[in-house]
């Protein structure tokens, strides 16, 4: 049973003063992303963004996450896939349950499939079907409008096909790379006035991405290039050495003016001098 909400204030600073310590290296990173169609009813609006957790674990009910999530007040929370690792027990996956009723209560929540779930398709829809019930908006090729002030802004939720994480026979070599029709086939057509926000697991397709109509693209995968040398990643999950996209704000121009794409870091996995991060994304108007 969720706790009530007057309790939330109290148990935050507990976890902040006693037992936050095994978690201490997450990073929260704020970045500005300016846009000429993104509506001035949204202008300011943060966009937490979650990605990559894995097993790693965080305390009963992932609480010293949630806590440290809450005290950034996002506008709404994205989680961009692997929220769990391919061999987890489903009794273990589970326990991801209490977490994100929790992230619920604190903004609304769009959540979409990384390679991990799709190496995992049973338990992975037993898990969608139970965080659509506490809430969160699953996205799997689909999209949503959110509004504020009669005004809207779309949240596109991309499942890549398995082929572009791995080829037959489990190479990472050759991997299926999408055309903008095939974009089209999985997420219809993006609208070409609004402001459109793409959840896509991995980044390596940021090209295509811009190309369809991505205004901002959100991804994760990549873990920060698992090691980090002098802010550039050494490695991709695809065993490949300097992987182009793997932290940070990356631009590139497209038919309709700049594309940028966020790449989040992540919460789990091994790594070495690429704390664990939480990018938060403040979304701007630019003025034309």
């Amino acid at each position: 049973m969720p706790l009530p909400k007057w309790l939330d204030e109290p148990l935050d600073k507990i976890y902040a003063a006693f037992l936050d310590r095994p978690v201490k290296r997450l990073r929260f990173y704020v970045s500005e992303i300016e846009s000429p169609r993104l509506p001035q009813e949204f202008d300011g609006m943060r966009v937490m963004h979650l990605s990559d957790l894995h097993a790693k674990d965080y305390g009963p009910g992932y609480r010293r996450l949630t806590s440290a999530c809450r005290r950034h007040k996002p506008d709404i929370i994205v989680f961009t896939g692997d929220i769990f690792s391919r061999n987890e027990s489903i009794q273990r996956i589970m326990t991801r349950v209490p977490m994100m009723r929790e992230l619920v209560r604190l903004a609304p929540v769009y959540y979409i499939p990384g390679n991990h779930e799709g190496d995992a398709p049973e338990k992975a829809e037993i898990l969608y079907k139970t965080l659509s019930g506490v809430g969160v908006k699953v996205l799997r090729n689909d999209h949503t409008r959110l509004t504020r002030g009669g005004e809207h802004i779309n949240i596109y939720g991309l499942e890549l096909p398995p082929a572009c994480y791995r080829a037959a026979g489990g190479s990472f070599r050759d991997l299926r790379k999408l055309s903008v029709g095939e974009l089209d086939g999985l997420l219809g057509r993006p609208e070409s006035d609004a402001f459109n926000l793409l959840l896509a697991h991995s980044p390596i397709q940021f090209p295509q991405y811009a190309d369809w109509g991505a205004d901002l693209t959100m991804s994760g995968h990549v873990h920060g290039g698992i090691i980090r040398i002098l802010g550039i990643g050494l490695l991709s999950p695809e065993r490949r050495f300097f992987p182009k996209y793997t932290k940070g704000i990356y631009r590139r121009r497209s038919g309709r003016g700049e594309a940028v794409l966020e790449v989040s870091a992540g919460l789990g996995k091994f790594r070495i001098n690429n704390p664990e991060s939480v990018p938060i994304c403040i979304l701007r108007r630019q003025r034309k």
